[in-house]
């Protein structure tokens, strides 16, 4: 676990296994803990019997497995209180590490099954004689005989030491390995160092033959940017990894040429689960993997550049979600074949109870389907082609790549319908006989959908005079359309496919028009009426313009990716509730401090504005910026300025970072003259001066021009509907409203001038609410606004 920023009766079975999160793993004991919470497990094995080495609270514990049925525990070795707990053995000794300091734990293991056994704590000798104190996690090169400690206060930047295990009871000090900083967890043979640097996202390739000059080979990112640990194949050719943060993978990179390493394949115990990957180890060709909440995974990596999951064992039923409860870690490497889990304990047990559970799996080979999609009318391949496995597992679905390949699997084998499908293009679904270990190959050819004419004309709300260079887009699934309209406000999109569609429509100066599900399988014309005013959900590209003088980070209009290494540095979703998927985001590749903002500025700027028909212009947008050193420092800024063409005013200075969304909401009428050339403008900074590594992202949605106060044009950030009863009327007005959406509003009430008169809180998403009691004769404005955002206006007249 890390410290942030410090996953028929054949098919009734199927059915009944996955529903119990149980596949090929039976279950054979479970010892608890009481009071004490448990983090790493290792295994031992000596003269005919097995023993569990568990990692608890307040020292290791060894347990005797020899019977799996009846665990019988033996000793526990006093060690720091604290949670933290990582075991390794080598030869007949253990060795347990700990955040609570002491150094490294030695336990003699020779005594067995006897409870007395000798042990002692080695803290560094040499040059860092008595220097090491907590340790994070370790590995022993029993290959090369030297042990591997990570993250040991700041020695070599908390990188990795080594130690030469000639004497394995009395541990030297033979070098280390810090250029790279923090190193988490590793795996290494024979002086060979694969290294997860968790904080900064990705593993390096090591060569450790000369201990006090170690020599970088290759470094990667992986999927998650949060690198938690690594483990090798059998055959030396393989690395797999796990990113501990929601939403992980297990992943396989080619690591024979380490300064070209290839990314292979990724792979979720449940996709969709948001549950959070720890720790795998390799046996044989199966990676047995630790999913905190979701118990303990055994994918079938003998094709790693197609991993597939064959049995699975939820070791915490009543635990969920992306939490760091529930399985910390397994031990597949007992002679038995048993496997070891250690359950935390803790809140998601409603206790202070870690476990012990022992269980037997059987280690079945995959079944993998694989194969190309290709349009029939030309042989192209066809991306983004779902090939989905029916009545089988139901994550065997995968996607198509650039050439068209797919390759996919699962445990079952059996005869199986497989479903391929692409926007608009027609279903097809095929049958395919599975094979435990074998490779079916099955290329499926998709005929086009017919395809149907789709017009119509694009008008400003209000006045029906056509409004030409609008924008018009259908989507559905994947499959997009775009169109401009002429001097008419005309478009035409002669050949759409038949299908469900939702339909968008804008221009700048402004609002949207939308009509979501159109099932369109016959030639339609559209009217599409936009009320006039200044707004982007950046669902359409207006053109707004990107420059500045830093070299990566350039700002990017599409769906964000998202970075999450343990905390949200870039949004996973655009702001909700708007006008498409898309926002603006810097760099938008989903890796740390990798095409990011650096050593300048980088500025997104709108199209001109003519502001000279607002009575009071509001500039309203969300942002999300996050600039954060490996320190936790912060020297750079984002800064948001007005223009009219000749002269610029600043709106808002940003520091630091928000690590969320931020409404920004400031009126620009007092900073300076209103033209019609305004302009806004984004500024990225990254400072130069500052030589420590940073990563700099931001992102930008839901921009606006409203009025300040409710009078002249201006686009509604939400639908209300409005009814006044009476109106006018002379002692207070019945007003009922609907927004469609629940939660708070502010009903503001406001005179020609713009002054507030009346506010009250209500509720949505509708109700009634009682106005005007205390307002003289007249004619005034209602709104109903919700966090800086407001909806349409409605006209009261208060009479005598």
């Amino acid at each position: 676990m890390s410290k942030i920023f410090t996953t028929l009766s054949l098919l009734l079975g199927l059915s009944a296994a996955l529903a119990a999160q149980n596949l090929n793993v039976t279950f054979r004991a479970k010892m608890s803990f009481p009071g004490q919470k448990l983090a790493n497990i290792c295994g031992y094995a000596a003269n005919g019997r097995e023993y569990a080495l568990v990692g608890a609270i307040r020292g290791m514990i060894i347990v005797d497995v020899t019977d799996p049925a009846n665990p019988k525990q033996i000793v526990q070795i006093p060690g720091p209180v604290n949670w933290w707990k990582e075991i390794k053995t080598y030869r007949h000794y253990a060795y347990v590490t700990t955040e609570g300091g002491e150094g490294v734990q030695i336990v003699d293991l020779s005594g067995l099954p006897s409870p007395n056994l000798a042990y002692k704590h080695y803290k560094g000798d040499g040059s860092i004689a008595n220097q090491i104190g907590q340790i994070h996690a370790l590995h022993v090169d029993t290959t090369a005989g030297f042990l591997y400690t990570y993250g040991s206060n700041n020695l070599y930047n908390g990188g990795a030491l080594v130690h030469d295990l000639k004497d394995p009871y009395n541990p030297t000090f033979a070098g280390g390995f810090g250029d790279l900083g923090y190193v988490h967890d590793g795996w290494v043979d024979n002086d060979t160092l694969y290294a997860g640097h968790i904080n900064a996202g990705f593993f390096s390739i090591v060569d450790m033959r000369d201990k006090s000059k170690p020599k970088l080979l290759g470094l990667q990112r992986t999927p998650n940017t949060f690198t938690h640990n690594t483990w090798m194949s059998k055959d030396r050719k393989t690395i797999f990894t796990t990113d501990e943060v929601p939403h992980s993978y297990l992943a396989a990179y080619d690591i024979q040429e380490p300064e070209e390493i290839r990314f292979l394949d990724k792979i979720q115990a449940v996709p969709g689960s948001s549950a959070i990957v720890h720790n795998t180890h390799v046996l044989e060709n199966y990676a047995v993997t630790s999913w905190y909440t979701e118990g303990v995974s055994i994918v079938d990596v003998s094709r790693p550049e197609n991993l597939v999951q064959v049995g699975l064992y939820d070791v915490a039923p009543q635990l969920s979600g992306d939490g760091f409860l529930g399985c910390w870690g397994v031990y597949p490497f007992l002679p038995s074949g048993n496997i070891l889990a250690a359950v935390i304990g803790g809140p998601g047990n409603l206790s202070e109870t870690g476990e012990l559970w022992v269980l037997t799996p059987q280690y079945k080979r995959a079944c993998y389907l694989e194969g190309k999609v290709t349009a029939a009318a030309n042989g192209n391949p066809l991306t983004g082609a779902q090939v989905k496995i029916l009545n089988g597992d139901p994550n065997a679905i995968e996607s198509t790549g650039a050439d068209g390949g797919y390759k996919t699997g699962q445990a079952q084998t059996g005869a199986f319908q497989v479903e391929v499908s692409k926007a608009g293009y027609i279903t097809k679904t095929v049958s395919a006989t599975l094979v435990s270990g074998e490779v079916v190959i099955l290329d499926v050819a998709l005929e086009n959908q017919a395809v149907v004419a789709i017009s119509g004309t694009v008008l400003a709300n209000g006045t029906n005079l056509p409004i030409p260079g609008a924008l018009v887009h259908l989507g559905s699934n994947g499959l997009d359309y775009e169109a401009t309209t002429g001097p008419d406000g005309k478009f035409l999109l002669p050949a759409v496919s038949i299908g469900k569609y939702d339909v968008r429509a804008g221009a700048w100066g402004y609002g949207y028009a939308t009509r979501n599900g159109q099932n369109l399988t016959t030639a339609q014309d559209f009217t599409l009426k936009l009320d006039k005013g200044y707004r982007d959900d950046f669902g359409l590209d207006y053109g707004w313009e990107v420059e500045g003088s830093s070299e990566t980070g350039a700002w990017e209009r599409g769906e964000p990716i998202g970075i999450n290494p343990g905390v949200l540095l870039t949004p996973e979703t655009d702001m909700p509730n708007d006008v498409g998927v898309e926002c603006y985001v810097t760099g938008n590749d989903g890796q740390l401090d990798i095409g990011d903002v650096e050593n300048g500025t980088m500025n997104l700027i709108s199209p001109p504005m003519d502001l000279t028909t607002y009575n009071d212009p509001v500039f309203r947008a969300v942002l999300f910026f996050t600039s954060v050193t490996f320190s936790e420092n912060s020297y750079d800024s984002l800064k948001v300025y007005v223009s009219n063409g000749t002269e610029k005013a600043l709106l808002y200075e940003i520091a630091g970072f928000t690590f969320n969304w931020q409404i920004l909401n400031k009126k620009i009428k007092p900073l300076l003259p209103i033209t019609k050339e305004m302009r806004i403008h984004v500024e990225c900074f990254d400072n130069p001066l500052i030589t420590e590594q940073d990563s700099y992202e931001a992102a930008f949605d839901q921009f606006r021009i409203a009025e300040g106060s409710p009078v002249g044009a201006y686009a509604p950030d939400f639908e209300v509907k409005f009814k006044v009863l009476p109106n006018p009327f002379t002692a207070e007005a019945l007003l009922e409203y609907e927004t469609g959406e629940t939660g708070e509003y502010q009903l503001n009430v406001y005179d020609l001038l713009g002054h507030r008169l009346e506010s009250v809180t209500v509720n949505g998403p509708s109700g009634f609410v009682a106005v005007g009691s205390t307002l003289p004769t007249g004619v005034y404005l209602a709104q109903l606004e919700r966090n800086g955002l407001v909806g349409k206006t409605v006209r009261l007249v208060k009479a005598k």
